[in-house]
């Protein structure tokens, strides 16, 4: 009979034996890099994930042309999918839309690591001692940091899609958007539920640029992305220089997959714990009970049997899958039901992908047909308008060989818009991967008006054939440019709302002969337009 020692010891040995096991499983799933300087890429087999299905879900992709712009699948930290349907290119960055929030929590729990937040508990007004609010009562008082991480601040905002981003369109008008916030009416007691606000996550970038004394984009800079090795990053700020946090965001998807795998490790990276373990269980675990996953923690959706997510406008995702040691990011420019195409995606192919925890045979075969509909969704295809001669755009560059002859460059991921049937002299229009447009017109010169006075006198009074539903048409500026050549040129800066929506509009004009060639670049007041207005300002005659 085996003495209770004896007992000890084979029940040690199992627990050894177990331990062994369960890390023989982990150093399997962990990765034996760190990808800082760049994803290292790998076959899906060689994962335990099979490229038949992968493949099927890019033939998908590609039949029913869907407007995705890239898939990015990390799986035991090596790309074993990493796909860019044109005109989206490779390394180029995409508005992430509200992927934003969750890097701005990132920077808020880091804040707190680093002692200059205290507590989530704290009330919000509290840390504006120097303003004073209206429709302050006792409710509005009690708004702590943590009502605002879990969007249930209470605050009447109406800056969701729900509303047609109605308080986000105010804000944006404004000079000191944390006074319109906080200015705003209560609806409800703080905590009561969650209501999706954009509002509010910009004053999460304002509590971390108070408190750190920088400003958001460089706090993130140096205690996040440096450590990450992302170096390539746009984001908008408010006219007095505080950081959105709730979007206009850009990074290359394959920067998004780095945070990903940043919080599936628990914050640490190659050695360093960025974030704490605690900020990212707390900011990625169910806070309250939420509209479109199952819960929503510090600015991450979270569904419980799956994944957590950062999820942005019009199909941006980047999903964490713990089970699967799985990083998806999908960029898109997707409209309406569309936005749920990645996650049908998702579910249907990648998820039922993923059949292994260790290596699977190789299948040159799927592998095969899975690179070749990679190329086929990279390929550069030209949009042509009326006919080539009238107008025709490849890979950034739009060209007019009719007369007049122009051209210009176009930002990257813009597609094509069908002309306006009503505006005979529109020769292009493209829409921007954040939804802004780049338009060219030919038109006759009319009355004898002269260069100097095409914008008061010709594009204003004409500008409700362009735009319907205009108000408030405002004309700021009309200065005289040189273009390529020192061709003599307008450049006409004008303020208006489309349906109550603010819109800044560039229009830049010449003259040929007897006729005006003019770019139009606009979009939402909230966006920069940095790019388009680029566009516009590149025409060129040869």
């Amino acid at each position: 009979m085996k003495t209770l020692l004896d007992r000890k010891n084979v029940g040690f040995q199992i627990f050894f034996f177990c331990a062994m096991f369960l890390m023989f499983v982990a150093s399997s799933y962990a990765s034996d890099y760190w990808p800082t300087a760049g994803w290292r890429t790998s076959t899906p087999e060689k994962q335990g994930m099979d490229s038949e299905k992968l493949a099927n879900m890019m033939e998908k992709t590609l039949e029913e042309k869907y407007k995705i712009d890239s898939i990015t699948i990390v799986r035991n930290g090596y790309i074993v999918l990493d796909a860019y349907f044109y005109p989206f290119k490779k390394d180029a960055k995409h508005i992430i839309h509200s992927c934003t929030k969750s890097i701005t929590s990132a920077a808020f729990g880091i804040a707190m690591d680093q002692g200059y937040i205290k507590n989530i508990n704290q009330p919000v007004l509290d840390i504006f001692p120097e303003k004073q609010f209206a429709n302050v009562n006792a409710d509005k008082k009690a708004i702590t940091l943590r009502n605002l991480l879990t969007m249930a601040s209470g605050l009447k905002t109406e800056d969701s899609y729900l509303y047609r981003w109605k308080g986000l369109n105010e804000m944006v008008q404004q000079e000191d958007w944390v006074q319109y916030v906080l200015d705003r009416p209560m609806m409800e007691k703080p905590g009561t539920r969650f209501e999706y606000s954009n509002c509010v996550t910009f004053l999460l970038s304002a509590i971390i640029q108070k408190a750190t004394k920088k400003k958001t984009v460089d706090f993130i800079k140096q205690h996040l992305f440096q450590n990450l090795g992302i170096t390539d990053v746009t984001w908008v700020a408010s006219p007095n220089g505080v950081s959105a946090g709730y979007g206009g965001m850009w990074l290359n998807p394959h920067d998004m997959a780095k945070i990903g795998w940043l919080y599936l490790n628990n914050g640490q990276w190659d050695g360093r714990q960025v974030i704490s373990k605690k900020w990212v269980a707390d900011s990625t675990g169910k806070q309250i009970n939420a509209t479109l996953y199952d819960g929503y923690g510090y600015q991450w959706w979270v569904s419980y049997d799956k994944f957590y997510a950062a999820v942005g406008h019009r199909g941006q995702f980047i999903y964490v899958l713990p089970t699967q040691n799985m990083v998806v990011v999908f960029t898109s420019s997707l409209k309406g039901a569309d936005f749920f195409v990645p996650e049908n995606l998702l579910n249907k192919y990648i998820l039922p992908a993923a059949i292994s925890e260790t290596p699977l045979p190789e299948n040159l075969e799927q592998m095969t047909r899975l690179t070749s509909y990679v190329r086929e969704g990279a390929v550069s295809m030209p949009y042509v308008w009326k006919t080539k001669e009238e107008g025709m755009a490849l890979d950034g560059i739009f060209t007019r060989s009719a007369t007049p002859c122009f051209k210009l460059t176009y930002p990257a991921g813009s597609t094509k818009i069908d002309l306006e049937p009503k505006l005979a002299y529109q020769v292009m229009a493209m829409e921007t991967l954040d939804r802004d447009r780049v338009e060219a017109y030919v038109a006759d010169v009319e009355g004898n008006i002269e260069l100097k006075d095409f914008g008061p006198k010709y594009f204003v009074p004409k500008l409700s054939d362009f735009a319907p539903d205009i108000s408030g048409v405002k004309m700021i500026s009309n200065k005289e440019i040189s273009l390529e050549g020192n061709v003599p040129a307008y450049r006409i800066d004008i303020k208006y709302r489309n349906d109550s929506w603010p819109i800044n509009l560039v229009v830049v004009v010449a003259q040929r002969e007897d006729k005006y060639v003019f770019v139009a670049a606009g979009g939402w007041a909230g966006c920069s337009l940095e790019d388009e207005i680029r566009a516009a300002e590149s025409l060129s005659f040869d």
